[in-house]
């Protein structure tokens, strides 16, 4: 729009504001008085963590799938929603956990073909705990298989940090969140794509891989670039001629957001 940056700013945290209320008034509508609780099993084509117990007071902070050595490559589809959600490395191939046990409802599912397993995963606060607090959760991943992520990510405030995986094919899509990600260079092609609505993203990469940055669409939004030189309006690459580890391809969506790139 063509207005002064200060007033640019002003809209921008508004509508900001006005989006991460209506995303919690819509989600605290939905359907989310499922119940689950620790009992998990296995069967041949899904995984499923489930209850009958009707009371809903009792939660898995333990959901998990166990790592086996064939599992070569894995992908993971997450839906976080409402709270504080990090990463680490951990003994299984996933496992979820609640960092306060603040009740929250905890799905894992999984399917296998050959050496690759497919994993969706759900986790949220049950609808009578959504105003008893902070809800903070750890995803804790394997980090021997190769990953390719589709994170799904509403109201949620984290530190995204991929470094310490092999990762390939990365989506984001960050709805009224705040976002610290993070990515490494375990993978010599890694492709990146983010949208980001109504959000914070902050994306950091190594200064080891070759970065070649698309902004494919940018409403309302602040962009700030560290580490790459600009090569039209929506690309930027980095520079150099320093042996690399690889490359890795970003991609970005922003609407009424701020995102900003830089190295380290």
């Amino acid at each position: 729009m063509p207005i002064k940056d200060n007033w640019k700013i002003i809209l921008n945290v508004t509508v900001l504001l006005i989006g991460i209320a209506c995303l919690l008034i819509l989600s605290n509508s939905k359907c989310c008085n499922h119940n689950w609780n620790k009992f998990h099993f296995t069967s041949k084509d899904w995984n499923y963590t489930c209850s009958d117990d009707d009371d809903a007071t009792t939660c898995s902070n333990e959901n998990f799938i166990k790592y086996e050595d064939n599992y070569e490559n894995a992908r993971l589809q997450l839906n976080a929603s409402a709270g504080k959600l990090v990463f680490s490395p951990g003994e299984e191939l996933i496992a979820i956990r609640e960092k306060e046990n603040s009740n929250s409802k905890i799905n894992i599912r999984s399917t296998i073909e050959d050496n690759n397993i497919n994993i969706k995963a759900e986790v949220r606060p049950f609808k009578n705990n959504y105003n008893k607090g902070s809800f903070k959760y750890e995803i804790q991943l394997s980090n021997f298989p190769v990953w390719d992520m589709d994170l799904e990510l509403n109201a949620i405030a984290g530190q995204v940090d991929l470094s310490d995986f092999k990762i390939k094919e990365l989506t984001i899509e960050s709805n009224a969140s705040a976002l610290d990600l993070k990515l490494g260079s375990l993978c010599d092609e890694v492709n990146v794509k983010v949208e980001s609505n109504a959000s914070s993203v902050k994306i950091t990469i190594p200064h080891n891989m070759k970065c070649l940055l698309k902004k494919a669409e940018s409403n309302l939004s602040s962009f700030s670039v560290k580490g790459l030189k600009k090569q039209s309006n929506s690309q930027y690459a980095s520079t150099g001629d320093d042996e690399t580890a690889g490359i890795i391809n970003v991609t970005i969506e922003s609407n009424v957001s701020s995102v900003e790139i830089k190295r380290y």
